[in-house]
């Protein structure tokens, strides 16, 4: 990973970095992203195993890039764009939260690929990336994730980071019209 920092300033007082890993940039949403992110966030087969039912319009991804841009100025929300180097291209979102409180020595990480790109591994590259930006500049101690049982590629996804199985969660939430059961992973900064 390229250690060079650079950070976009979203108000007097907000930074978030941008992460170069190499093929990707890690970067703050835009506005402009809504297409991009329409493209896979609207495709069934892509958000199968998401909380959210797929976007059914544009506006849907631009008001949630909006409310993204209204959670970063909180600074414990790390939700980025992956951008593919050599072509520009927006190729899926990821980020983390990190917890307020006694939580906030933890973070839960998520992501989604767009399917073109499944296979290639991306994903374990950009959340590796942000995961060590979280121990490191962050002080976090804890990262965990969960996916939902019938997903296990996200599960290697989680174990390519360095995460462990830590246990199943049975009707651990209700979304997509169901209780969903999830699996646990999670990693400590032992220093």
């Amino acid at each position: 990973m390229n250690k060079e920092k650079h950070y976009i300033i979203l108000d007097d007082t907000m930074i978030l970095p941008v992460i170069d890993t190499g093929r990707l940039i890690l970067r703050p949403f835009e506005i402009s992203d809504a297409p991009a992110i329409f493209e896979h966030s609207s495709d069934p087969e892509n958000t199968k195993y998401m909380i959210f039912e797929p976007n059914k319009t544009l506006e849907d991804v631009e008001s949630f890039i909006r409310a993204e841009l209204e959670k970063y100025k909180t600074g414990r929300d790390y939700d980025y764009a992956f951008i593919l180097k050599e072509t520009g291209t927006l190729i899926g979102t990821g980020g983390a939260a990190i917890g307020e409180g006694a939580y906030a020595y933890s973070a839960e990480i998520g992501y989604i690929l767009n399917k073109k790109y499944w296979g290639n591994g991306y994903a374990p590259e950009a959340m590796r990336a942000l995961c060590d930006y979280l121990f490191t500049e962050k002080n976090i101690r804890r990262i965990q994730a969960k996916h939902f049982i019938g997903n296990p590629a996200s599960g290697r996804v989680m174990e390519k980071l360095g995460m462990k199985y830590e246990g199943t969660l049975t009707d651990f939430l209700y979304a997509r019209g169901a209780f969903q059961t999830v699996k646990m992973y999670g990693m400590t900064n032992d220093k």
